[in-house]
């Protein structure tokens, strides 16, 4: 959750520490205004902290050099020039539950906060997983079949105020009890609350309870500090991929007395919250810019390689094809992608002035050829239990017989699985990237580099299982790999769209009703519309009579951004998407469960039976193959788990058809950069990637060279 994600937004130091003369313990802050403007007294003079006997360490082994006195900094050989200054941009500005880290899941508003909070564990610059606010952990298998991780934690490490940058509180390990209480309360309506009920034991029955307006004693839930600077967690059940759920936000520690104090004012600006982390926001002007400040209190600030963080806002509304080219070349930004239909970027940097360069072999040296594999996957998905109906166009407006031949239609597992055949993505994918539009094909919903085993990418798996039940040979579903789109097939999609219709009639529709209405939302975008429409009119031919795709064009940003996300006004999206918020199928694929993080988008608001009945009716038979696979949890059937995902993820999209995966951000792109090459922290779950402690910025472009020396010795040290 990290992550759900809109498509909106695609586009291309040791703790400063006061003396506390004859006192044992800190005084507190007391988080009036006055007392928010100076640093509490602190207990500690330094924060080495001794990892206990019988504990796994968690220190970085792959931890990057410092920038010597003159500002130049050593890699691969290269001693490079670095500035202290990072400039780049955002696309799309906080919303929701704004800076509020407990509740959110919206990857544009936790690409900011990540960089103010630190929790247990984050990642290397090798996706291994390191400590940050945690030394090590120990863990056992419990009698009962429960499973108890306890994991130490730094000491005298700051909550700082976010405005002033003084000094708060000490983060301690009753902090990280305090974040999981206020998950696990129903009225904070935590949108990750999912993630803590299917770990922590007791946790379900509590959050069930309050719910329900019962009392119920979090004791019960299995979280505590075991000490001041340990904390423990008891899961239901052994899980393997408990380390890396950590590196996500329900995890994160919170000031139990500021919380007290902030009451539900919490994360609702920059400034309502407490910092841990590398930086403090420190200016922001909504649609225009933000400032990160690097946090002078922060434990790990030897690795916060920049001073200051400038980010420019990049709409829709600003985007064209030469806009961050222009912005890059007049110094607003260290670093752009050339677009592919930008003209002068394209001869200037990629093709050269004889024409015979590439992207994957740029004539400018200054140019880098970078492959990347997208992290989040763009599914097409329906609406089962639409309510809102709103048109910009009055002429598109559904009668009530209408809006329930729609309804009807899309519970009919053949008319889903016609749309899933039928929809020509590669048309709307060529709006993304018009030379190699297969790179984007994303027809999987679980990301490759996830996680694997025995050295085999868990998507091998669902592609072994593709093969095997469509009689293909060598298909695969992921990203780059595609050569081609392996699932559109318009007379497929032409026969099960005559088979549904046939269905439908015999349940009661009457060829009045055809052909059905499926409401979609468009883009604001000029360009992009003519790339929908020619998908959505491809699909429209191969279900002749049977399906009629009307397009809903909305007239602001407000209401592009809400009609896509918040208020379900679709019977169709390709508006979302998901990525990982750990190392594990169970990340995505959870997500259409019967109660499944996802399915509010679905129309399963559980608002009274009948919603619950349909819910499980559509999910049900999906939800029991998941349970199936999530059931599996020795690691030493790791092999087995993966083998009953990928059969549940491929009756997801090709039997159940409830999803139709389409876009990936996959690709070769030609980018002109000053940041130094794989020095940060990456993985393609959880928040780490965004975070920009250990990125180092050059005060020149990293030339070709350059950065074939770094990646080579990245490589040849992973």
């Amino acid at each position: 959750m990290k992550k759900f994600l809109s498509l909106f937004v695609v586009f291309a130091f040791a703790v400063a520490l006061l003396g506390c003369d004859g006192c044992n313990e800190p005084e507190y802050n007391d988080f009036t205004s006055e007392s928010l403007t100076e640093d509490v007294k602190w207990e500690h003079e330094g924060n080495a902290t001794t990892l206990k006997q019988g504990f796994t360490s968690l220190e970085n082994q792959n931890a990057n050099g410092a920038i010597d006195e003159n500002g130049y900094y050593e890699i691969a050989g290269q001693r490079i020039k670095t500035k202290d200054v990072y400039k780049t941009v955002y696309q799309t500005e906080p919303t929701k539950d704004l800076f509020n880290y407990l509740c959110n899941s919206w990857t544009y508003n936790s690409e900011h906060y990540t960089n103010m909070l630190d929790g247990l564990v984050e990642n290397d610059k090798y996706s291994n997983i390191v400590g940050a606010l945690a030394i090590g952990y120990k863990n056992q298998l419990n009698s009962d079949g429960t499973e108890t991780w306890t994991f130490q934690l730094k000491e005298g490490v700051a909550w700082v105020n976010n405005e002033s940058g003084n000094i708060a509180a000490e983060v301690t390990a009753d902090d990280f009890v305090a974040g999981i209480k206020y998950v696990l309360n129903p009225a904070n309506a935590s949108s990750t609350a999912s993630i803590v009920t299917s770990l922590i034991n007791g946790s379900a029955e509590y959050y069930d309870a309050l719910s329900n307006g019962e009392t119920a004693d979090f004791a019960t839930v299995g979280v505590k500090a075991v000490s001041k600077y340990e904390v423990q967690y008891t899961l239901y059940q052994a899980t393997p991929y408990f380390l890396s759920s950590l590196t996500y936000s329900p995890f994160l520690p919170l000031c139990e007395e500021y919380l007290e104090w902030i009451g539900s004012d919490f994360g609702t600006t920059v400034n309502n919250i407490l910092v841990n982390g590398a930086f403090r926001i420190t200016e922001h002007v909504a649609e225009n810019k933000m400032v990160y400040t690097k946090n002078d209190k922060y434990y790990d600030a030897e690795h916060v390689y920049v001073n200051t963080v400038e980010k420019t806002f990049y709409s829709a509304d600003v985007a064209t094809e030469t806009k961050l080219r222009e912005w890059f070349e007049a110094g607003i930004i260290d670093s752009f992608s050339v677009n592919d239909t930008d003209e002068a970027g394209m001869n200037k940097y990629v093709l050269g002035a004889d024409g015979t360069g590439s992207i994957q072999n740029p004539a400018d040296p200054s140019c880098n050829p970078i492959l990347s594999l997208g992290d989040a996957t763009y599914i097409g998905y329906y609406n089962f239990a639409r309510e809102t109906y709103e048109y910009t166009n009055p002429d598109l407006t559904k009668t009530d017989a209408e809006k329930a031949a729609t309804l009807a239609a899309i519970q009919n597992k053949n008319f889903r699985k016609g749309v899933l055949y039928g929809l020509e993505v590669m048309k709307y994918l060529e709006y993304y990237n018009s030379e190699n539009p297969q790179e984007w094909l994303m027809r999987g919903y679980t990301n490759r580099e996830l996680t694997a085993y025995n050295g085999k990418d868990y998507a091998d798996y669902v592609d072994e299982v593709f093969n095997a039940k469509q009689g293909t040979t060598g298909v695969t579903l992921s990203g780059i790999n595609n050569g081609s789109d392996p699932v559109y097939d318009a007379e497929k999609a032409a026969q099960f769209f005559a088979t549904a219709k046939a269905e439908l009639i015999a349940a009661g529709l009457t060829e009045a009703d055809f052909p059905i209405k499926v409401d979609v939302i468009g883009s604001m975008s000029e360009r992009q519309v003519g790339y929908e429409e020619a998908m959505y009119a491809s699909l429209e031919a191969a279900g002749t009579g049977v399906i009629d795709i009307q397009i809903n064009y909305p007239t602001s940003n407000d209401q592009n951004t809400k009609w896509g996300s918040v208020v379900n006004n679709y019977d169709f999206s390709m508006w979302s998407g998901w990525g990982p918020d750990y190392a594990d199928p169970q990340t995505f694929l959870q997500t259409m469960v019967v109660r499944g993080f996802m399915v509010d988008q679905l129309g399963f608001t559980a608002k009274d039976e009948a919603n619950i009945a349909l819910e499980k009716s559509v999910l049900g038979a999906y939800t029991e193959l998941f349970d199936k696979a999530a059931a599996i949890v020795d690691v030493a059937q790791t092999d087995a788990r993966y083998k009953a995902f990928a059969e549940a993820e491929y009756a997801l999209i090709y039997e159940e058809a409830i999803i139709v995966p389409w876009l990936t951000q996959s690709g070769y792109v030609a980018n002109v950069s000053k940041t130094i090459p794989y020095q940060a922290g990456r993985a393609t779950y959880g928040l780490t990637s965004d975070k920009l402690k250990n990125v180092v910025v050059s005060d020149s472009i990293i030339t070709k060279d350059i950065r074939k020396a770094i990646v080579d010795d990245y490589n040849a040290n992973k």
